[in-house]
């Protein structure tokens, strides 16, 4: 089906169904503007590090002996 397929029904519906329609085509653009929204939040949120975090960080992972026998 195509965009021009979708006019065509739209033209041959009742007023009413009409509305309805375009009710329910602007409730599909919010949820998806929503859900963009939400990733962009997610995608931007920074992880905050001190330097004390860096520093056991690179001590626990870095500095270690892979051959460590405990």
């Amino acid at each position: 089906m195509n965009a021009n397929t979708v006019y065509d029904v739209f033209l041959a519906l009742p007023e009413m169904e009409k509305q309805r329609h375009i009710q329910l085509v602007n409730e599909y653009i919010e949820n998806e503007k929503n859900k963009l929204q939400q990733v962009y939040k997610k995608k931007n949120k920074k992880i905050h590090f001190t330097k004390q975090d860096a520093i056991d960080y690179l001590l626990k992972n870095v500095f270690t002996s892979k051959n460590k026998v405990n």
